[in-house]
């Protein structure tokens, strides 16, 4: 059946409508399917205001038939990235596709020959839009909605990737941890001499002084991070653009800092899964049914994700992500409503991060790929 791509606007409020709206027509009759907010979706695309395209380049395109949209991508001129990891890798994402390959095809054509000009050599992805957001293919376990900032697709995206040439470049662990398993004695006994060695107090976040906690965990975050594959550094506008969205839904005694000699060297970040009460909002509008969901979304909420753990370089080896772990594990028992926690995502090479929740009876129970091919 025939069908035209066509390159859009997404500062053109028809053309970043119809790039927005695609999904609740593919996953119309999927049960898992979380529907974003369309707010968040605009803020995101907002390609004039969002401190990510600062730093980066993009352009979209949408597959048309009949009128209707049934595909859409974004190809991401990533320069930050590419400085940083000094090399020429163009991405790909916000990759929606009805199940037909030729469809796909002329989508990925598109955003390929767009990065070919930016002098790419290579295409990687999907990044929605880089490794700080969304990011990854679904590869296994699609009867379970995902959790709060996580990616969902069809099983047969990672088919028509592979027949487009795509192959994998890095999987993306998620692991669901039981909140009454018992810490190993080996993780146990590391916490307690690191506690007593280095003289480690603990404090929560303190949602009055935001502006401070907001510096203090960009501080760690970026060199937490900056050695990992993929690794971009945020801006602080971008940080600060990202974390203005999470204040309304923090739990303050899910994020804990840990402290050596006084100053913050580590902090662990859990959220409230969000998606549990997105899911009852299946037109993505910000209604005021909506919003009373959303404010008094702890009730219905019974499972959270640790999105972050970060510990400053200076203060690594020494034990203290085996205190965070602990500190979070008591963390969520006292919440009487959360019975799972998902950590998510973990690089799959990622020994250091990868062995301590295997110790601990984790599960990687979700498999996110990110994939990529030479232009």
């Amino acid at each position: 059946m025939s069908f035209t791509v066509r390159e859009i606007d997404l500062t053109l409020k028809k053309d970043l409508k119809a790039f927005i709206e695609l999904p609740w027509t593919l996953y119309k009759n999927d049960p898992h399917w979380v529907p974003p907010l369309k707010m968040a979706l605009k803020d995101l695309f907002n390609v004039k205001k969002h401190p990510f395209y600062k730093t980066a380049n993009v352009k979209a395109w949408v597959a048309e038939r009949d009128g209707k949209v049934i595909g859409r991508i974004m190809a991401i001129h990533n320069f930050s990235f590419n400085i940083f990891e000094s090399n020429k890798i163009g991405h790909f994402g916000c990759f929606e596709v009805v199940n037909e390959i030729a469809v796909a095809k002329e989508l990925v054509s598109s955003a390929t020959a767009y990065l070919k000009t930016q002098g790419m050599t290579s295409i990687q992805g999907p990044m929605n839009p880089g490794t700080n957001y969304e990011c990854g293919i679904l590869i296994d376990k699609y009867d379970d909605a995902p959790q709060i900032m996580m990616t969902y697709n069809p099983p047969y995206y990672e088919k028509i990737l592979a027949e487009l040439g795509f192959t994998k470049a890095m999987d993306l662990l998620a692991y669901n941890l039981k909140i009454n398993l018992q810490l190993p004695k080996v993780i146990m006994d590391i916490a307690a001499r690191t506690e007593k060695k280095a003289k480690v107090t603990y404090r929560n976040l303190n949602l009055k002084n935001w502006d401070y906690e907001l510096s203090t965990m960009f501080e760690i975050y970026n060199s937490a991070w900056q050695e990992n594959w993929g690794f971009v550094p945020m801006t602080k506008d971008e940080f600060v653009h990202m974390a203005k969205d999470l204040k309304s839904i923090v739990d303050p005694t899910l994020i804990q800092y840990a402290l050596v000699d006084g100053v913050e060297a580590g902090f662990i970040m859990a959220l409230p899964d969000l998606n549990q009460v997105l899911k009852q909002i299946p037109s993505g509008n910000l209604s005021p049914m909506a919003i009373y969901k959303i404010l008094t979304s702890k009730k219905r909420i019974t499972r959270a994700r640790v999105i972050t753990m970060g510990i400053k370089k200076e203060f690594r080896k020494i034990g203290l992500e085996t205190l965070l772990y602990k500190n979070m594990q008591i963390a969520v028992q006292k919440n009487p409503r959360i019975t799972d926690v998902e950590m998510s995502w973990i690089l799959e090479h990622n020994v250091e991060m990868n062995k301590p929740l295997i110790r601990m009876s984790g599960e990687a129970y979700k498999r996110y790929r990110l994939v990529h091919r030479a232009i």
